[in-house]
């Protein structure tokens, strides 16, 4: 599965999508899988700046699906880069 990265305002965005599991990680458990996300931003050209990662944090409930993991991954990223979002980079 390829990494979905987007350009926007001088940077590339990537997000790293991981499934985890409901209760106390059994992948047999009845119920939806929930999806976290890592954003990762690099400036362009790579290597002129430092890359900062950073835990995305989903309001409400965690996407149930990937894709909507990474629509709202990218989201937090562009938040982040606008200056929208303060938080601590992994």
């Amino acid at each position: 599965m390829p990494i979905p990265t987007i350009r926007y305002k001088g940077h590339e965005l990537r997000a790293y999508v991981q499934r985890t599991l409901p209760l106390f990680c059994d992948p047999y458990a009845p119920g939806p899988h929930r999806y976290t996300s890592v954003v990762r931003i690099d400036t362009i050209p790579p290597g002129v700046g430092t890359v900062r990662r950073y835990q995305a944090e989903f309001q409400g409930a965690y996407p149930t699906t990937a894709d909507e993991a990474i629509d709202r991954a990218m989201q937090y990223a562009m938040d982040i880069v606008d200056g929208k979002v303060q938080t601590q980079a992994l």
